[in-house]
């Protein structure tokens, strides 16, 4: 018989290394960052509207097969619009008037100027480019990917965060699937009071879908531990450069403003073209990056575990 101290003793392996078929997780977390940060340090509708198109294009670039963007496009369009549309009847400064108002009616009373208007369109621009720049985090990345991009301290805040996109996302799934059933059955829209019926629907069914949800984590030990994962994901020389860019641009607006650069635009009191810095241009280019990083076919992790 062989005896205890014969016995091999097994021998932990190491976690396999699993190659990406695009970027870490990780860069698209810092690049998101970064191109929020440059896109609400300064009010410039150019520099808000070139982070935009390069938040489009990286979001172009990578959007997977299946993925939809229409609700992205509604939501932009819609913050867009009302950001604009709240400047302009909230403020009465200006002096181009285009439409004067009452002056007895509460709050919108008064001038509509261009001046307000082209500062609400510059609002909401900045909404358009902070919402395209955090779109990668829910259209490209999967939920675990947003948690692994998390620092530790924040492992908990990146479950939330992870969990609050899929939510999102099966909310309008849900809403569609509720709308389609009550029209099936005859139901068709004849105000907004008709829109009970989708709607009460529609929210029990999110609040029922996040009990499961919140019964399945505490199931599976949900805040016991730190969260392990089988495989590590390496980080290449794309990851790099990317996540060099996007911080080298966020640093470039807030060095810029707290150096005293003139990085902000005053259409007041009458309107004029914003200051263009080449320096903060070449910044919000720098966020393109990820648009000329090409996939790279996965590569399986070896038999038995080995890297």
């Amino acid at each position: 018989m062989t005896s205890e101290s014969a016995r091999p003793v097994p021998v932990p392996l190491p976690r396999p290394v699993v190659r990406r078929s695009g970027l870490a997780p990780r860069a698209w977390l810092l690049w998101s960052l970064a191109a929020v940060t440059a896109a609400l340090a300064s009010d410039n509708p150019v520099y808000r509207g070139l982070v935009a198109v390069a938040a489009l294009n990286v979001l172009l670039r990578w959007l997977p097969p299946g993925r939809n963007l229409r609700p992205l496009a509604v939501a932009v369009v819609l913050a867009a619009t009302f950001a604009a549309l709240i400047n302009v009847i909230a403020s009465h400064t200006g002096a181009d008037v285009f439409v004067r108002l009452p002056a007895d009616w509460p709050l919108v009373g008064g001038p509509l100027t261009v001046e307000s208007l082209a500062f609400g369109g510059a609002l909401g621009l900045g909404l358009v480019a902070a919402l395209l720049a955090v779109a990668p985090l829910s259209l490209i990345l999967e939920p675990h990917d947003v948690v692994d991009a998390m620092p530790a301290p924040l492992e908990r805040t990146g479950i939330a965060v992870a969990t609050s996109l899929n939510l999102v996302s099966g909310f309008g799934r849900t809403f569609t699937a509720v709308r389609d059933a009550q029209r099936m059955r005859g139901w068709r829209p004849r105000g907004i009071r008709s829109w009970n019926e989708v709607l009460v629907p529609v929210m029990l069914t999110a609040i029922e879908d996040s009990v499961l949800l919140a019964e399945a984590m505490e199931a599976r030990g949900f805040g016991a531990g730190r969260r392990t994962s089988y495989a590590r994901q390496t980080i290449d020389r794309w990851d790099w450069l990317v996540v060099v860019g996007a911080l080298g641009a966020a640093g470039l607006f807030v060095g810029a403003r707290l150096a005293g650069t003139p990085v902000d635009w005053q259409p007041y009191p009458t309107l004029a073209l914003p200051p263009i810095h080449p320096v903060l241009v070449a910044g919000c280019l720098a966020l393109t990056l990820p648009a000329f990083a090409r996939p790279v076919p996965a590569r399986p992790a070896p038999a038995g575990g080995r890297p």
